[in-house]
């Protein structure tokens, strides 16, 4: 009986939650500001960008917002007038995303993003002028290097002690779960669902040719023996065309 009786009063209680919350959400449906802001919600949506799919490689897509008419409302209730400063959004996520596409290759960032990615192979001349610029930059690190750089973004390419560097940059939450295939890691890389990325190899060699056809997306592995002023240069092209340098977990985001 008390079974019963319990399971009444927990009923009465969800039903009472259930038409309360509807009776609010009615009240709030009749309100002028919440009626404008529902009215021209489509004006300020966004459309995400699927990921485009080559054979084994992807690149990655943007997401889409859409106004929440409800947060939005409660942002500017005080206002008791419209702005658009103070509206809400929520996240639209690709049809076809990065994330349920993480066995493939991403071969560049998507390139409504007007920027690029230098990774640096572990040259300590490279990596002083890029931290005394302020200029974003990802530093492939072993275990003993880990200490090193704290100025940039990390990516683990310690074939041999992977594990335990993983832990570390895990502890310190700076694991952003990339990984340069071009270094012979790929096969630990697919084993612990990292995203896997190839890259244009910067170099001495290949500085002309890459200099004169940078292009947004494009992601960069900055080889050790590169000379420093040929990077300088290099890096003035890059600002010449108006593209941002950033991380390269910024890049591959579909965050927009």
């Amino acid at each position: 009986m008390k079974f019963f009786k319990y399971l009444g009063i927990i009923s009465i209680m969800v039903f009472s939650f259930y038409y309360t919350d509807k009776i609010a959400n009615f009240v709030l449906e009749k309100n002028k500001l919440y009626q404008e802001i529902d009215k021209v919600k489509d004006n300020y949506r966004v459309s995400s960008v699927s990921a485009t799919i080559d054979n084994e490689y992807i690149i990655p897509g943007l997401m889409g917002k859409v106004v929440n008419v409800k947060d939005s409302y409660y942002n500017m209730k005080n206002l008791e007038v419209f702005n658009e400063y103070y509206l809400v959004y929520s996240d639209v996520y690709p049809d076809v995303s990065l994330d349920n596409n993480i066995d493939k290759i991403i071969k560049q960032g998507n390139p409504f993003k007007n920027s690029i990615a230098l990774v640096i192979e572990n040259d300590q001349n490279i990596i002083n002028y890029l931290v005394k610029n302020k200029i974003k930059a990802d530093v492939l690190i072993t275990l003993e290097e880990y200490y090193k750089h704290p100025n940039l973004e990390l990516i683990n390419n310690d074939k041999n002690n992977y594990d335990k560097l993983e832990s570390l940059l895990n502890n310190s939450n700076l694991n952003k779960n990339l990984c340069i295939i071009n270094n012979d890691i790929e096969e630990i890389c697919r084993k612990n669902k990292k995203y896997l990325i190839t890259t244009e190899v910067l170099d001495n060699n290949s500085f002309l040719n890459l200099k004169n056809n940078i292009q947004r997306g494009n992601i960069y592995l900055v080889k050790k023996e590169m000379n420093l002023e040929n990077l300088k240069l290099f890096i003035k092209d890059i600002k010449f065309k108006d593209l941002n340098i950033v991380y390269l977990s910024d890049l591959i985001s579909e965050e927009n």
